[in-house]
């Protein structure tokens, strides 16, 4: 990407999942792959986030699609953009990184249930986990119960709703 390796998660014939390299700069991003039959281009725009949940097939949020008022529950994103400390595109951090020395984002980010703020306990990327962004979150004592949306924003810019039901 812009002549940056990138590294490669998922390739068939139609879809490539690739880590888009903490170093490429926001603007218009060249993609080059290449294989031993062929090469192919790809310009897009890069921006500095684009948060993204991760869900279950029914748009819930994976792998907590449910909980209580008060309780604390777990979300992962992608899209988060530039983290501190640094990272190396195609890395994980070390097992033995303290959880307050995991990468996180550097931009703003929030979390709202409903349109109501969310409270994050813990937001970074853990050991074992490549452009994977935990965030554990209480859901908030004043959403009414039922099926909300949940969005992610980092850097002004909100993630798809994903569906989170409030219990009670």
């Amino acid at each position: 990407m812009n002549g940056t390796p990138a590294p490669l998660y998922y390739v068939s014939p139609t879809q490539l999942n690739v880590q888009i390299p903490y170093e490429t700069s926001p603007g218009t991003a060249t993609l080059e792959v290449d294989t031993p039959y062929q090469s192919a281009t790809f310009n897009f725009q890069v921006a500095p986030s684009g948060p993204g949940i991760f869900t279950f097939a029914d748009g819930s949020v994976n792998p907590s699609k449910s909980g209580a008022r008060g309780q604390i529950y777990t979300l992962f994103i992608t899209g988060e953009g530039q983290v501190s400390p640094s990272l190396a595109t195609g890395t994980t951090p070390s097992s033995r990184t303290p959880t307050s020395r995991l990468p996180k984002p550097v931009l703003p980010y929030k979390l709202t249930i409903g349109g109501v703020d969310a409270s994050i306990q813990f937001i970074g990327i853990p050991s074992g986990l490549v452009g994977v962004t935990q965030i554990n979150f209480t859901v908030p004592t004043g959403t009414a119960p039922g099926t909300l949306p949940v969005v992610v924003t980092v850097g002004g810019v909100d993630s798809a709703p994903a569906k989170f039901t409030v219990t009670q």
